[in-house]
């Protein structure tokens, strides 16, 4: 228990966030399993793919961020921002914010393992062969093996909770960091709009049901909240950083240079 404490407090945020991701990915602890009513129509559906992939959802959410705070910080802030610090110091809480979400919504995925409305066509279940009506399976079997991780993925929705963060995330940026011209006002429109047409299309799609949608864009609220507000400062300067954006009153210069002094003594 001792190595485990010392190797704990020799991590930072980054590594515990990835490991316990890489528990949950792995299903080292056991997950839930919602059982299904025998041909139920919600759980019918063929599967058709995805109208956005996993790869594309995760490019753009991580890359499209920064270069629009790159373009941004050079932009409206070239004197005050060396070579865009504030940029790429906002981007790395940013990134953090989306393992956050990333990660609250896979534990989720695993603990309550809810049937996606493809599951009789991927997860064919030994079940549903032999049962009657509406009769309720607690326990199931999937019988294509490819699927057996997937199938029960439902609850909540990922695609949804990143691209809500994503969108959202640039929109009150550019609101923050801009003046609010024509040109800006249709970026966010574009931004916003992306995460809802992604939202929408993992129910077009028939990967996710309407609540598992609404369950990923309420996830992202309170996990944007604490990007922006915590680890973004509401883009602002930090008291840390070197950049001139916060001014620096009289009476603090005044009140600094005893205790410069003092230190001296």
């Amino acid at each position: 228990m001792d190595k485990v404490k010392l190797f704990w407090s020799k991590t930072n945020r980054w590594h515990r966030g990835l490991f316990i991701l890489l528990l949950v990915e792995l299903r080292v602890f056991p997950g839930g399993q919602l059982g299904f009513q025998c041909n139920d129509p919600a759980l019918s559906h063929p599967f058709n793919g995805d109208t956005i992939s996993w790869k594309w959802l995760l490019a753009t959410s991580i890359f499209v961020p920064l270069i629009v705070m790159l373009i941004v910080e050079r932009k409206y802030h070239n004197e005050k921002s060396s070579k865009s610090k504030l940029a790429v110091e906002w981007f790395k809480e940013y990134l953090y914010g989306l393992l956050v979400n990333l990660l609250i919504v896979q534990t989720l995925k695993l603990i309550v393992g809810s049937p996606r409305p493809h599951f009789f066509d991927t997860c064919s279940p030994n079940e549903a062969q032999t049962c009657q009506e509406s009769e309720y399976v607690a326990s199931y079997t999937c019988t294509k093996a490819h699927w057996v991780s997937q199938s029960d993925k439902s609850f909540p929705s990922g695609h949804t909770s990143l691209a809500v963060h994503a969108g959202v995330f640039l929109a009150y940026y550019l609101h923050r960091r801009t003046s609010m011209t024509y040109k800006v006002l249709v970026f966010q429109v574009i931004f916003v709009s992306t995460a809802v047409v992604c939202s929408v299309s993992r129910m077009t799609d028939h990967r996710h049901h309407w609540w598992d949608v609404l369950a990923g864009a309420l996830i992202a609220v309170p996990v944007l909240f604490y990007t922006i507000r915590s680890l973004c400062n509401n883009f602002e300067c930090s008291s840390n950083s070197s950049t001139p954006d916060a001014p620096i009153s009289v009476e603090t210069k005044i009140v600094n240079i005893p205790l410069i002094n003092a230190k001296e003594t």
